[in-house]
């Protein structure tokens, strides 16, 4: 997946508290200078059974380094649940090499206290760096981040910055006041929180200085105000997968006013439609673009309502598989995927169009419907429409393993296949999958050659019969090699008309679409306009 290069500035920051932090931790361990004027600044000693004394023990416990770092952990969960992914890994990340940096650092110098120190049990161990300074500056940077990415008003900041700065204070006096740590102790601390926060915020790609900033451009931002005429943007997504619909709809709308989009229409799909009438609501109010944020059944939705109009696709994962955005490099983190929603290149994508026809019932209008990722008849749209979804929902993508065990007896069907109005062929096929895209959930290269930018679509018919068969079936998936032919087909074309012997279950993208006995596949070139990252090669098989 690509990514965004990190900004000079924030380079310049990171390199700048990283050598500060080294150049102060050797002056501490081998000067002479810095310990003597310690010494100087030493505080007055206090009775530890005095007013004073009891209410910093109190204080040193509240911050206490190990209740700092698990809030952090927490904060982390909540941002992974989100999807901010690279929120939650800098989160982590701050948090084990401030925290690890320090413990290692103290044992490597060996500094001894004051011998005044106020006794308390959160003040233990070696002196330098202070714990306590690198947890509190390492939580404010990081909450502070927080608040950034998740786009909170400016006045929420500014009480937050005043808090921050009135934590630190009262820690750093807190430490300085018990006698716990000598003044350089305290600096070296927050120090060492300040560096490795930036080290963890550039290398989890999380940009939270000012856009003004970011190149050394020393300017104030100007607001966008929207112009008569400007663009609109209409957000569909599903409710049951954006958890935090108000921190979501913050974040999209600030990005999209920076931009001078006017009155977003916000659009929430239902269980009984996820999306084909919230799409042509966008359409009938002639917007300019269509977010999506859901699983993969709703973008399936939302992209086949949107198939030939034209009206570019952003496409913002918030499922168990996300399969099109895996294999389109779009980023699954939130904030990354909105940015290339918003300012990707815009380009076009095949969809398949699948008609279903039941012999059984006749006169009965086909079904026709588009899918962008894969469509399968067989054993694998059996799991899926079997998948208990509550259990789905608590374990995810393991929901289906259960699934897979009770089908692991499923009956091959018997195959008719037409490709391109050819000649006719028949198999006794496990399962038939036809893919605009190839790759599985962990990368798994179901039908590796397959693209969804060049005009065909692609079959793999897979017809073991014996036990030995299916795991020799598996190990060419895993391989990408075709050992024996017999047990699997792939096949590149343009239409594919299947005909089943017994009516057998499918399955788009995911989404249990009933059975059927008479199935035709069509590819639809460039049907999806749609915005993808900047890259050379704009869609990638892997």
């Amino acid at each position: 997946m690509p990514r965004r290069p990190p900004s000079r500035s924030g380079l310049l920051i990171t390199t700048g508290l990283v050598i500060t932090c080294v150049v102060w931790t050797i002056l501490v361990a081998r000067g002479d200078t810095i310990p003597a004027l310690d010494r100087q600044l030493l505080a007055p000693q206090l009775a530890a059974l005095s007013p004073l004394g009891q209410i910093l023990n109190a204080i040193a416990l509240v911050t206490w380094p190990y209740v700092i770092y698990l809030g952090l952990l927490v904060v982390a969960i909540w941002a992974a649940r989100r999807r901010l992914r690279n929120l939650a890994v800098a989160l982590v990340l701050a948090t084990v090499l401030a925290g690890g940096t320090a413990w290692l650092l103290r044992r490597l110098i060996g500094r001894d206290r004051p011998a005044q120190l106020l006794e308390s049990i959160a003040s233990t161990g070696y002196a330098f760096p202070s714990g306590h300074a690198t947890a509190a500056i390492t939580a404010c940077v990081m909450v502070g981040a927080v608040l950034t990415v998740t786009r909170q008003s400016k006045w929420t900041r500014r009480w937050y910055s005043i808090g921050a700065v009135l934590l630190l204070v009262a820690v750093v006096l807190n430490r300085w006041a018990m006698s716990a740590h000598w003044v350089s102790d305290i600096i070296g601390g927050l120090l060492l929180g300040g560096a490795c926060s930036a080290f963890a915020l550039v290398v989890a790609d999380v940009h939270v200085l000012p856009k003004q900033w970011r190149d050394l451009v020393w300017v104030p931002a100007a607001a966008v105000t929207p112009e008569p005429g400007a663009p609109r943007c209409a957000v569909i997504y599903n409710p049951a997968k954006v958890l935090d619909w108000v921190t979501f709809r913050r974040h999209v709308d600030f990005e999209l006013e920076r931009r001078g989009y006017q009155r977003t229409l916000w659009l929430e799909t239902t269980v009984e439609d996820p999306g084909r009438l919230m799409v042509q609501r966008a359409l009938d109010d002639g917007v300019d673009l269509v977010l999506c944020a859901g699983g993969d059944g709703t973008v399936r939705v939302v992209t086949s309502a949107l198939a030939g109009t034209g009206i570019p696709f952003g496409l913002i994962p918030a499922g168990t598989g996300n399969l099109l955005a895996k294999n389109l490099d779009i980023p699954l983190d939130e904030s990354e995927a909105l940015l290339v929603a918003l300012d990707g290149v815009t380009s076009a994508i095949d969809l398949v169009r699948i008609t279903v026809e039941d012999v059984d019932v006749p006169g009965a209008a086909p079904l026709v419907d588009h899918f962008a990722v894969m469509a399968g008849i067989g054993i694998d749209a059996a799991i899926l429409g079997h998948t208990d979804a509550q259990l789905k929902k608590a374990v995810g993508s393991a929901a289906y393993f259960v699934s897979a065990a009770q089908h692991v007896n499923h009956s091959p069907m018997k195959a008719r296949i037409t490709v391109d109005s050819g000649t006719p062929f028949r198999r006794t096929a496990l399962v038939m999958v036809v893919g605009n895209v190839g790759f599985l959930q962990a990368g798994i290269p179901l039908i590796p050659d397959a693209r969804a930018d060049d005009g065909l679509l692609d079959l793999l018919v897979a017809s073991p019969r014996t036990w030995r068969d299916k795991i020799a079936v598996t190990a060419q998936v895993l391989t990408r090699h075709d050992r024996d032919a017999k047990l699997l087909d792939r096949i590149t074309a343009s239409k594919v008309e299947i005909e089943i012997e017994d009516p057998e279950e499918y399955q788009l993208d995911g989404d249990s679409g009933g059975t059927c006995r008479r199935v035709t596949f069509e590819v639809v070139p460039g049907a999806l306009t749609i915005r993808l990252p900047r890259r050379p090669e704009l869609v990638s098989g892997a």
